[in-house]
């Protein structure tokens, strides 16, 4: 699938515009969000070859924007870029599974440990509030809403741990591991999983940030398996 098979609706005052009044407005991070939506949802595969230019015509852009837009996806290894070829996307490697998410793992560690010593009555229920929520999807078997918000649950954390450096970092490996590809589908050690956002309840309750650090990053495994599924689901395409 080509990028040019692909609508994207784009408001309807840019539609009256000329091209190159809209190249001049769309900078390349909202062009590489596009294309990271695209990646995300499925719309452009592993494999699959996007030229330049088909993305000039698709989004009526310039060629700086695009190749500044390339650059970014490039930098997040979402694509990797084929000389005189255009661009292939292509899944995520197990290797750089194994290398990332146990950063992930440490950072939402430092992110428990900064929200247990700050974290106020009303933050701390908010997220049990949450917990009761993940608790029901878990019961009735709802994975989507489970995931969703187990990752909920994660940025209430790392918002109260009030580090922007740590959030953002945090942001960008998700979106290297291509998270959202694989935050619908429960873990394989479902139960597990949940036995460990009990306990990682508790250590919040209890202010013990180190009790929290450990299970955030022994939890983590859950989002290594997610993304070994997904990874070797790709390979045998």
């Amino acid at each position: 699938m080509s990028i040019t098979d692909i609508v994207i609706p784009f408001p309807n005052r840019a539609s009256r515009r000329s091209r190159s009044q809209i190249a001049r407005q769309v900078v390349p991070e909202e062009l590489a969000k596009c294309m990271r939506d695209m990646i995300d949802a499925g719309e452009l595969r592993p494999g699959g070859h996007v030229t330049m230019q088909e993305i000039c015509a698709r989004f009526g852009v310039s060629r700086a924007s695009v190749h500044e837009a390339l650059k970014l996806l490039v930098a997040e290894a979402r694509i990797r870029p084929q000389p005189n070829c255009g661009t292939v996307d292509r899944s995520i490697a197990q290797a750089k599974i194994d290398e990332i998410v146990p950063i992930v793992g440490g950072l939402e560690g430092i992110a428990g440990q900064l929200a247990c010593a700050q974290i106020t009555h009303e933050e701390l229920a908010y997220i049990e509030t949450m917990h009761q929520r993940l608790a029901d999807h878990f019961h009735h078997g709802d994975a989507k809403a489970y995931m969703k918000t187990a990752d909920a649950i994660c940025n209430a954390v790392l918002a109260i741990a009030a580090n922007d450096s740590l959030s953002k970092i945090h942001q960008l490996l998700l979106r290297q591991l291509r998270w959202s590809r694989v935050a619908d589908r429960a873990p394989p050690e479902w139960d597990e999983a949940m036995e460990e956002q009990e306990l990682m309840l508790r250590a919040l309750r209890a202010r013990n940030g180190d009790l929290w650090a450990l299970l955030a990053s022994r939890h983590n495994r859950h989002r290594a398996a997610l993304l070994r599924q997904m990874s070797g689901h790709f390979s045998k395409r």
